[in-house]
């Protein structure tokens, strides 16, 4: 049975690629030293950090990064209750932060970033740029803020509740990213696009789809916790490095 399309004119997207800046923060500098070792063996193969609402809807507007934001915020383990009234809010608050106010051409997921900083809902933020990162993230610590194109197939999860990004590309859009499955190679993305899309707005994507999108101009972000001194950690490449180094060391040396 094939699943009958829907109609696309419902659904608003509205994401831009966000203009490189050397001063963010890289999220892999966030994973703690001991998880060097478990990153490369760990037993743990998925993780689903609950949406414990009814899936928000910014209907056919572009507001998408602002809508990510309150569902970000909806999510564990936070579980604030926002509502689509606040993704709206969210959305023009992004607007300010572009220099734009009240316009409606779509933002930036650092926009969003900066308003949650700036509203004190999170400490900082910072950017995923590999696909390792992200997964260990869903695994042991939250959801993510994702930003990447979407094409005409997206829009309709086939019977498995799995969306293939085929087609041509229709725009960009802002949404979560919110479980992982690792023996199935599937990610979840939570939508706000109301409960009728997937199921209660939620889909999933495989990990290699998900890889074109994320290398194709995507873009991956989320809440951390900054330390006192603003300093950032070394990164996992680093401390792996120094970790074999050692190994040698300690085995030849």
């Amino acid at each position: 049975m094939i699943k009958e399309k829907m109609n696309h004119k419902q659904y608003g997207l509205g994401r831009k690629p966000s203009p490189p800046d050397k001063r963010d923060y890289k999220l892999e500098t966030y994973i703690p030293r001991e998880a060097l070792i478990g990153m490369l063996v760990s037993e743990k193969t998925e993780m689903v950090w609950d949406f414990p609402n009814k899936s928000l809807d910014q209907e056919n507007t572009c507001h998408c990064c602002g809508f990510s934001m309150a569902s970000f915020g909806i999510n564990s383990p936070t579980n604030t209750m926002y509502t689509n009234q606040d993704g709206h809010d969210f959305y023009y608050l992004c607007k300010v932060i572009d220099g734009e106010p009240f316009q409606e051409n779509g933002s930036y997921i650092r926009s969003a970033g900066k308003v949650l900083k700036n509203e004190g809902k999170i400490n900082a933020y910072a950017f995923a740029f590999s696909m390792e990162t992200i997964k260990w993230w869903l695994l042991n610590r939250g959801p993510l803020i994702v930003g990447t194109v979407w094409t005409e197939n997206m829009f309709t999860p086939n019977e498995q509740n799995i969306i293939v990004p085929t087609g041509k590309i229709v725009g960009g859009h802002a949404y979560l990213l919110n479980e992982i499955i690792t023996e199935s190679e599937l990610l979840g993305i939570q939508n706000a696009w109301g409960e009728k899309w997937g199921k209660n707005g939620k889909a999933y994507i495989s990990f290699d789809d998900f890889e074109k999108l994320f290398d194709y101009d995507g873009e991956v972000m989320t809440a951390v916790e900054i330390s006192p001194t603003g300093t950032q950690k070394k990164s996992f490449w680093e401390l792996l490095l120094e970790k074999i180094i050692d190994f040698f060391v300690n085995t030849f040396g």
